[in-house]
């Protein structure tokens, strides 16, 4: 006849404690990369349409083409990154992220559009990116 072992209260609390810790870990571990992502994007968002904002001619190609690579390498960057681990792109914190990061960029390509030169704004709109690209990065490492 079979028995099996009978787990003591003080074996399984720690059981399941060995269990919290390795799912938390492994929530984790899978998060960073969203994080560093956020994060990296805002500030190189940020960046760029404040130098296309406040530069003309050769100076604004240079700032529009130097974005643009740092952001479709951020982008590989993170589909690399988080290849088979894809289960936060799909929930609606991460997708409140990106729609409010888009929002934020959105405002910040205006004033490059339509109030190119003028640096307070330019400053406000890209400022507006950075804080809301920190913001979703810490609700994001909170969670």
């Amino acid at each position: 006849m079979d028995t099996t072992p009978t787990v003591t209260p003080h074996e399984a609390r720690e059981l399941l404690h060995r269990a919290e810790t390795l799912s938390r870990d492994a929530h984790n571990a899978t998060r960073w990369p969203y994080i560093t992502f956020i994060l990296a994007l805002g500030v190189a968002t940020s960046l760029g349409t404040f130098a296309m904002a406040v530069t003309t001619g050769d100076t604004f190609g240079l700032a529009y083409f130097a974005t643009l690579t740092v952001v479709f390498a951020l982008l590989i960057f993170f589909m690399f990154s988080i290849r088979g681990r894809s289960a936060f792109s799909r929930g609606r914190r991460w997708t409140a992220s990106i729609a409010a990061w888009f929002v934020s960029y959105a405002a910040a390509l205006a004033v490059v559009i339509w109030a190119h030169g003028s640096v307070p704004l330019a400053a406000a709109a890209s400022g507006l990116v950075l804080v809301v690209s920190i913001v979703c990065a810490a609700r994001e490492a909170r969670a």
